[in-house]
């Protein structure tokens, strides 16, 4: 068996004269070189655009590979989740937590007025002044047309003793909104501040009745009723703010303060230890709770507990080192006596008691160096003639000896106050 050859293809090919593919190759070779040589000859116009086009493919392929290679994102917290923390901390006594959180949110809502307004009032009510007045002020810049803006700013300069630059912010707020109740409680409380009780009572009567349900319109009402004599309606208003806003400790010292000045203890500390209670973390509670144990109760194992308590919290608090230290010298522990009340004198004490107290504690230790140098700063400070003899008696123990000169008292000045003046070569 074999395989047959068509018969077309047996038969001897015709040969061309012209072979198409040589044809081509002729005619389409000096078209080709033409080309190429003006590509040359303009090979810089040329450069450029590959050399970009090139750069381009690279950089693409580079970042893509930078995008494989990169962590995940982290997701950014919203201003308004720290603003729900705040406020929850807020409710159940942590301040330093709510303080923490309702800076992050103020970061992240520059422009919200509330939630400044609200951390610059909690900043001063728990003695951040200094930052107080700096989140006031971003307040007004948040909206300079928003009349609680300038309110804070005014509260804020006003607890901070500044009565020039709070008062054109209260009235600054008051022209903007002269119904705002907030504004004429706090200017209410800055004319009691000046001396100026029936203008700052006519202001809280106003802010009263414009909205009785706010805790600052009725805790400045407590305020100034306190201070012109209405004992018992600074009672009601102080108990009806703290009602609004049980959180608000600062509340809780005021009326603290009534009842000890009605003689009511007891009630004093329960006062103060229902804020423990909510917000264990309360230094100044515990400073206060130890002061009325001490001076009022007498109840000396429990003030100190509370103060050394409020120490463990805040090493710098002068009040409870000045109470620890009385109690420490009370207890004859000399030497942690001298050093607690070193630590108070470091951190600013201006109360000439606790002056004398440390010098006579370094006295005992046999230190007279040391206990000259805090005595003659206490004496310094003293205001009262007996604090000034006590002082001055115990420079005498260490050589030292100093002669009270009778002064010109000056009108409304405390009487019979002496002016020290230590003896050359003491």
């Amino acid at each position: 068996m074999y395989l047959k050859t068509p018969k077309r293809y047996t038969g001897r090919q015709r040969r061309r004269l012209f072979n198409l593919r040589w044809w081509w190759l002729y005619l389409l070779t000096p078209i080709v070189v033409v080309i190429g040589a003006g590509i040359y000859d303009q090979r810089d116009m040329f450069r450029k655009p590959l050399e970009d086009a090139l750069f381009r493919q690279i950089a693409s392929a580079e970042s893509q590979v930078a995008t494989l290679r990169a962590p995940t994102a982290t997701p950014t917290e919203s201003p308004f989740s720290y603003l729900e923390i705040a406020d929850a901390a807020y409710e159940r006594g942590a301040m330093d937590e709510a303080i923490a959180n309702y800076r992050l949110a103020a970061a992240g809502l520059p422009n919200d007025v509330d939630v400044h307004f609200r951390l610059a009032h909690l900043l001063t009510t728990t003695g951040h002044g200094a930052e107080a007045i700096e989140l006031a002020g971003q307040a007004v810049n948040a909206n300079p047309y928003d009349p609680l803006a300038w309110a804070i700013q005014g509260m804020v300069y006003e607890w901070q003793g500044n009565i020039e630059q709070a008062l054109p912010s209260l009235y600054q707020a008051l022209k903007l909104d002269p119904q705002n109740a907030v504004a004429l409680s706090f200017l209410a409380e800055a004319y009691i501040d000046m001396g100026k009780p029936a203008e700052a009572r006519e202001a809280a009567d106003q802010a009263l009745e414009l909205n009785p349900t706010d805790y600052n319109v009725q805790r400045n009402y407590g305020y100034v009723a306190e201070y012109t004599g209405d004992l018992e309606s600074a009672v009601q208003a102080y108990e009806r703010a703290r009602q609004l806003a049980p959180m608000q400790s600062y509340i809780v010292f005021n009326l603290a303060d009534l009842y000890i000045r009605q003689g009511d203890y007891d009630t004093a500390v329960r006062l103060l230890r229902d804020v423990l209670d909510r917000n264990p973390e309360n230094a100044e509670a515990y400073a206060a709770l130890s002061r009325v144990l001490l001076t009022y109760v007498g109840e000396q194992d429990q003030a100190r507990e509370a103060a050394e308590r409020c120490i463990a919290i805040a090493p710098n608090n002068i009040a409870c080192l000045s109470i620890l230290g009385a109690l420490q010298r009370a207890a004859g522990e000399f030497n942690l006596c001298a050093r607690t009340l070193d630590r108070a004198i470091a951190a600013g004490s201006t109360n000439a008691l606790t002056y004398y107290y440390g010098g006579t504690c370094y006295i005992v230790i046999g230190d007279c160096t040391r206990a000259r140098e805090i005595l003659l700063e206490g004496l310094a400070l003293a205001t009262t003639t007996t604090t000034q003899t006590d002082i001055r008696d115990a420079l005498a123990q260490c050589q030292v000896v100093v002669t009270l000169v009778p002064t010109e008292t000056p009108e409304g000045s405390e009487d019979g106050l002496l002016t020290a003046t230590p003896e050359p070569g003491s």
